[in-house]
């Protein structure tokens, strides 16, 4: 009669070696998330505590440090879209300018970017170069010159009068795009040219399509600053009808000493506002990671 065998695990000591180094690495990376994790709240709990702020009744008194309201409701946000404020009317005027800004300069901008990355042509590197000097200039130094060529075109109180100086995409824009451009294969192109595709054929057959991501970054930074635009829509709009929301809140807040509802509803139309930047990078960010791999990579 035979003994059945036992079979005892080996245990090796490499196995224990391994286990004695993935152990501290598994705890290092659950520290650094719990401290991220903290951080990101102390640096969140102030817009946390306005917005809670906004659903509290303006005649209850409410703990400002804890974002709970002490007696919820909507009056505020109601204020925003009353016949007195008009809050949706300013976001609209916004939104049209903003759409338009973004689409127009967007495609200029990949034009240009494909432009000084791809083709040759006289003067290419110093017209460059000029752009890379634009960049250095603060942007309240051409508030002057851009107000005077918009009179002289009579664009004044009208919308293009916002949308025109933005169609360049920016001196910053250009140098993103051609960066990302420069990571296309020329030889594709080549191949493409060789196969008698036109230019036009070439630029929105291949070239877009290769550079979503890019175009997909440009699209939300103009999107995100022609939203936020305060001091240009300031001096170019003059006309209440005409007016976007960003200076609609900036006048309103200037009134807190006629109005007492003005700072209440100065905040729940900011909170709205802010809610289409973050809508926009929480969607975009996945470009932003390419398009920064592909600038530095070109």
């Amino acid at each position: 009669m035979t003994t059945p065998t036992v079979m005892r695990p080996v245990t090796s000591k490499y196995g224990l070696g391994i286990r004695s180094r993935v152990r501290p690495f598994h705890l290092r990376s659950i520290l650094v998330t719990a401290l991220t994790m903290i951080l990101a709240l102390i640096f969140i709990w102030p817009f946390l505590c306005m917005v809670g702020w906004t659903f509290n009744q303006i005649d209850v008194v409410m703990n400002p440090l804890l974002p709970i309201p002490a007696k919820f409701s909507m009056q505020f946000y109601q204020l925003v879209f009353s016949e007195k404020y008009q809050m949706h009317r300013y976001a609209l005027n916004s939104i049209l300018v903003a759409v338009a800004t973004m689409m127009l300069s967007t495609f200029t901008t990949t034009l240009a970017g494909y432009a000084f990355a791809k083709l040759r042509f006289p003067g290419r590197d110093l017209l460059f170069s000029i752009i890379i000097g634009i960049m250095l200039l603060p942007t309240t130094t051409m508030l002057v010159p851009q107000f005077v060529v918009m009179k002289e075109l009579g664009l004044v109180n009208k919308y293009w009068g916002l949308i025109l100086p933005s169609v360049g995409g920016g001196a910053f824009g250009i140098f993103m795009m051609r960066q990302f451009m420069l990571s296309i294969p020329t030889e594709m192109l080549e191949a493409a040219r060789m196969d008698g595709a036109s230019e036009f054929d070439l630029f929105f057959r291949i070239v877009v399509p290769n550079a979503s991501a890019g175009i997909g970054v440009i699209a939300t930074l103009s999107l995100r600053d022609s939203w936020n635009a305060l001091l240009w829509p300031q001096i170019i709009i003059s006309d209440v009808n005409k007016r976007l929301l960003m200076p609609a809140i900036v006048t309103l807040n200037q009134m807190q000493v006629a109005d007492v509802y003005a700072l209440p509803v100065v905040r729940a139309a900011a909170i709205l506002a802010a809610l289409v930047p973050l809508a926009l990078y929480a969607y975009s960010q996945r470009y932003f990671i390419s398009t920064l791999a592909g600038a530095i990579k070109g």
